[in-house]
């Protein structure tokens, strides 16, 4: 864990000069060369924390026969799941080539290991991204090579898909009230399935959705890509350890503050393109009750009701799985939430200031998630212990309490971490003011093993690995089942105004 002072001026180089300036360069570079240079594990009084030696997985792909994949929403995120498997839309290869030399990003997706999938069907509602699904299907740039591939199968229904015999597995990424009637189908056909979060609409869902994916015995790996980021093995290394002492508190917030980060997507290119002749509406509404075609609601879907899970399963979904990963949360006795729909009027019912406690008495704890849409301030997820305090996204922080017993002996200010931990990545070299947030969020890459490498990439070969028989996936159906249960209890408390117990004998929420 120890960073030589030469190591760190020499990273100096790729911190932008202005950046240092503003917050006082001279005390800036002594504090974080002290920083770096601290022995943590003495401090801590232990030998060493395992998680940041974990070594990569090695290469499976050539271990067995190519695997058939079939995407259905070949959307924004449809679009990044296929480059995890080496696939990229002609348009995207050419803007990242210049003078037939291909820029670092697109070098780094090329030099991706070789999960030896092959793309054989897509489906999606918008004949737009469906085209697009065939054209992208058709490019596979690993290794350097850019061949064209033979293009996949349109299916025009996602049922029509999972009866076909020339698909392996499945990847699910359409709006949140389709995800379980499409892998409850996909799994009952014995396809595999890669499912985005959030996993269910409903708390019915989840049990219908569980109890198939075990009836089956597909291998279902959930979209929570931060399963992967080394800063909550390690915050779970320190909790296991004892290191935080009894832990009373959990803190989880979301805080945005554009038209975009709202859900509210009118401006978004695609759609200018829809229409009612190139979106199949029906289709699209599924299980959903029955509206009138309406473009609002279909590319701004997050925002209502009858087809998302509101900002609890669009943002809170994630700090719950980030922090049960490293406290085995599971699923709360108790929610009450409050909050509304304040600023944006004009698309659906989604509340844009929103207040939930998840109460855990068996636990001894209480886990709280704090909601606005009108502040873009970013907040680590933060946990409090009676001996320390755990400030963790992409890094961690760990504060000692000043009535600490176990640090009593630990001579620092008050502003010092007891403990600190960061990927050794240039977060500056990430431009725009979303992507940071992204990248501090833990969605972006991870350090491990000497290599700097995508998160989502490693949860997509864990699901591959797991299908050929090696490993198992991290986000299984049962820790899917434990965050659809409690973001719809807070989903339930907000809509009732009132609070919602889990009974877990009967597995149903009882409301008031």
């Amino acid at each position: 864990m120890k960073l030589l002072r030469r190591d760190f001026l020499k990273g100096l180089a790729t911190v932008p000069f202005l950046g240092y300036f503003a917050f006082g360069f001279k005390d800036n570079i002594t504090k974080q060369i002290r920083k770096k240079s601290i022995d943590y594990n003495q401090r801590l009084k232990i030998d060493r924390l395992e998680a940041p030696y974990e070594k990569l997985v090695p290469p499976t792909g050539n271990q067995g026969n190519k695997l058939r994949i079939g995407l259905v929403g070949n959307g924004w995120r449809g679009e990044q799941l296929l480059q995890k498997f080496g696939y990229l839309h002609p348009d995207i290869i050419k803007q990242h080539t210049t003078n037939g030399e291909a820029s670092k990003w697109l070098r780094d997706v090329m030099a991706q290991e070789d999960l030896n999938v092959e793309i054989t069907g897509i489906c999606d509602v918008f004949d737009v991204h469906t085209q697009r699904g065939v054209e992208i299907s058709r490019h596979n740039v690993l290794g350097g090579n850019n061949q064209e591939r033979k293009a996949a199968e349109i299916f025009q229904s996602y049922r029509d898909m999972v009866k076909s015999d020339n698909i392996d597995a499945i990847v699910i990424a359409t709006a949140d009230h389709s995800h379980a009637p499409i892998a409850i189908a996909a799994a009952k056909a014995g396809k595999h399935v890669y499912l985005e979060k959030p996993m269910t609409h409903s708390i019915e869902e989840a049990i219908e959705l569980r109890d198939t994916i075990k009836q089956t015995g597909v291998v279902f790996q959930l979209g929570h890509q931060n399963r992967q980021q080394m800063s909550y093995k390690v915050g779970r290394e320190l909790v296991q350890k004892g290191l935080l002492g009894e832990i009373t508190q959990v803190e989880t917030y979301t805080n945005r503050n554009t038209l975009f980060g709202a859900w509210i997507r009118d401006d978004a290119f695609d759609h200018k393109l829809g229409n009612e002749s190139n979106i199949n509406w029906e289709e699209f509404l599924c299980n959903a009750p029955w509206h009138e075609f309406d473009l609002k609601r279909f590319f701004s879907w997050q925002r209502y009701s009858d087809y998302g899970t509101s900002v609890t399963g669009n943002d809170f979904a994630h700090w719950y799985d980030c922090v049960n990963q490293v406290l085995d949360l599971g699923i709360p006795e108790s929610v009450v939430a409050l909050g509304g729909q304040y600023y944006y009027k004009t698309h659906g019912d989604m509340p844009d200031v929103l207040n939930v406690i998840f109460s855990y008495p068996e636990k001894g704890l209480s886990m709280t998630y704090d909601a606005t849409l009108k502040n873009g301030n970013f907040r680590q997820s933060r946990i409090l212990g009676s001996e320390a305090s755990l400030d963790i996204d992409s890094a961690v922080r760990m504060s000692k309490d000043r009535n600490s017993e176990m640090f009593k002996d630990v001579k620092i200010d008050s502003e010092e971490p007891l403990y600190y931990y960061e990927p050794r990545m240039d977060i500056d070299a990430v431009s725009t003011a979303t992507s940071r947030a992204y990248f501090k969020g833990g969605y972006g890459p991870t350090f491990i093993d000497g290599r700097i490498i995508d998160v989502t990439f490693l949860h997509v070969k864990e699901w591959i690995d797991a299908i050929r028989g090696h490993g198992k996936p991290s986000c299984d159906i049962d820790k899917g089942f434990e965050e659809s249960v409690t973001f719809n209890l807070a989903n339930l408390a907000y809509v009732h105004k009132k609070p919602v117990r889990w009974d877990s004998i009967n597995e149903k929420a009882i409301i008031g």
